[in-house]
C-alpha cells in the first residue's frame, strides 16, 4: 500500500453525522449487496428505495443528509460504505494499482477525535478498527473487474457495444447487470465471498456470450 504518511492520527468516530451529508458516496456492486442484507431486502428493492443513478450512489434527501442519518447516527452502520469507513481518509488507486491514501479536509462541525486505544497507529491499525479489510477486498476485485470488462466490450462493434453497455449499466433508472447482484448472480445469496465471486463469474460469462454472439453475427453476415 501507498500512502502520504506512514501514520495517521488516531482518528475516533463520534457520530455527531456532520460528514454525512452534502456528499457523493459511489457503491460498489457487493456495497449495495452489503446494505440489502443488512436491512433484509434483495438489491433491486434496495436500489430502488436508496439509492440514486441505479445504483451507483447512495441517496442523500432533499436537506442533503444521507437517508440513513438518524438522531442516533448511522442505520446501516455494521454495512456502512467504505467511504463512509475511512473517513477522515480519501482513497484512490493509481495506475500501478495502488492504494494512495490522503487526509480529507474534516467537516467543521465534525466532533471526531483523537482515541486514545488508537494513538500513534499506523494505517494498517487504522484499517482494521474500522473493520474494512472485507470492503478494500471487495473495491479490488471490483476495479480489477471493470477493466476487464471495458477492455472486453472495446473490441466489440460499436452497435453491438452500445447495447451491451446498456444492458450492463442500465439506463440510469432501471440497474444493470453490474449494479443488481442479486439479478445477476441469483437471489438468496448470503455469504460475502460467495456473493462477490458468483456475480463476478456471471459478469464474465456474460461478457463471453456477448463476444460470441458477435462473432457469430460477423460469420452470417
Amino acid at each position: 500500500m501507498q500512502t502520504m504518511t506512514d501514520e495517521i492520527a488516531g482518528f475516533a468516530c463520534a457520530r455527531c453525522g456532520a460528514c454525512c451529508a452534502h456528499q457523493a458516496i459511489q457503491l460498489n456492486p457487493w456495497e449495495v449487496w452489503r446494505l440489502a442484507r443488512q436491512l433484509g431486502q434483495a438489491t433491486g428493492e434496495f436500489i430502488a428505495r436508496h439509492t440514486d443513478n441505479a445504483g451507483l450512489f447512495l441517496r442523500f434527501g432533499p436537506d442533503g443528509r444521507c437517508g440513513f442519518l438518524t438522531p442516533t447516527g448511522c442505520a446501516v452502520h455494521p454495512a456502512r460504505p467504505l467511504a463512509c469507513r475511512l473517513y477522515p481518509l480519501g482513497l484512490e488507486t493509481n495506475p500501478e494499482g495502488q492504494d494512495v491514501y490522503a487526509p480529507l479536509a474534516r467537516h467543521p462541525g465534525c466532533q471526531g477525535g483523537a482515541s486514545p486505544a488508537l494513538a500513534g497507529a499506523d494505517l494498517a491499525a487504522y484499517l482494521a478498527s474500522q473493520g474494512a479489510g472485507p470492503w478494500l477486498a471487495a473495491q479490488r476485485a471490483y476495479l480489477a473487474l471493470a477493466r476487464e470488462l471495458v477492455a472486453g466490450l472495446a473490441g466489440l462493434e460499436p452497435r453491438v457495444r452500445r447495447r451491451a453497455e446498456g444492458e450492463l449499466l442500465g439506463d440510469g433508472r432501471h440497474p444493470g447487470l453490474w449494479q443488481d447482484l442479486d439479478r445477476t448472480a441469483g437471489p438468496g445469496l448470503a455469504d460475502q465471498e460467495a456473493a462477490l465471486g458468483r456475480h463476478a463469474a456471471r459478469l464474465r460469462a456474460w461478457l463471453a456470450g456477448e463476444a460470441a454472439g458477435a462473432r457469430r453475427e460477423d460469420a452470417y453476415f
